[in-house]
């Protein structure tokens, strides 16, 4: 859906605008005057957005600055790993800004969306809004625990892969993982040197925010055969669920480890797990 998004007056051009309205963030007519907040908003949040064209769900995080970043993983509607960026959401009641709907890599470069949006934060685990421009629709969001248990780092060999990818170059590779965190802080490093690519290098880092379920992440890509260069930013968590189905039964130590990171065009999600001995 998203990653088909061309807006024009084609066909396929209003399938996507109302997939579109099926995935980003809020706006002016559902937001009202409110009282009370701000509220605790960090953690994780399960977006559900809805249209006249239907209706998806996300899943994604709030950190400590208000970045908001969910992705789907809906493979009936061909809308897996595309990603929404909801205005900054930093507890306080209302809320107004940019919603940025961003598709999967895929050879073909697309464009993000951006739509106007405004909402409120009703509490610590309820948010709602709508958005209007190219696209018009409205959304709830909720907190969620995506894993059983607690947050825990990785370490040792770890398997990444990326959901699409830019020119069409599938992204599966053994990373080494080392906690950096101390006490009940879950930091990670990591790095990878590309076996299919040998002058690209991978390394970056997953910070979490407070004691929450959320990591800011930092990825860099560095060399002539890297896909994207760069040193890139966004959220992460960990999960019980593998929601791309990139694991079988017995090939896999939970948790499952997500990045949404925001690239302009080439924004992408990574998985990460640790294979079974």
């Amino acid at each position: 859906m998203l990653r088909k998004i061309i807006l024009s007056m084609s066909l396929a051009s209003l399938a996507l605008l109302a997939a579109l309205t099926i995935s980003c963030g809020s706006s002016s007519s559902n937001s009202t005057a409110c009282t009370g907040g701000p509220y605790d908003v960090v953690g994780n949040w399960q977006v559900n957005l809805t249209s006249s064209g239907g209706s998806d769900t996300l899943y994604g995080a709030i950190d400590s600055a208000g970045l908001a970043l969910a992705f789907d993983n809906n493979s009936a509607q061909q809308s897996t790993g595309d990603t929404i960026q909801l205005p900054t959401l930093t507890g306080a009641c209302s809320f107004s800004g940019t919603a940025t709907a961003y598709a999967e890599p895929t050879p073909v470069s697309q464009s993000p969306l951006a739509l106007t949006a405004q909402g409120n934060v009703a509490s610590a685990t309820s948010i709602t809004g709508s958005y209007s421009g190219s696209a018009t629709g409205t959304f709830t969001a909720a907190s969620f625990k995506p894993l059983t248990g607690s947050v825990t780092a990785l370490s040792g060999t770890v398997t990444g892969e990326a959901q699409g990818a830019p020119n069409g170059k599938p992204v599966l590779y053994p990373f080494t993982f080392t906690a950096t965190g101390s006490g009940s802080n879950s930091n990670m490093s990591f790095t990878t040197s590309l076996a299919l690519s040998p002058t690209c290098t991978v390394s970056g880092t997953f910070t979490q925010v407070t004691t929450a379920n959320v990591f800011d992440v930092s990825i860099t890509f560095a060399g002539t055969t890297c896909a994207l260069t760069g040193t890139f930013t966004g959220l992460g968590f960990e999960s019980s669920t593998d929601y791309f189905g990139f694991t079988t039964t017995g090939t896999a130590v939970g948790p499952f480890l997500y990045a949404n990171i925001l690239a302009s065009s080439n924004t992408f999600v990574m998985e990460f797990w640790v294979p079974a001995p």
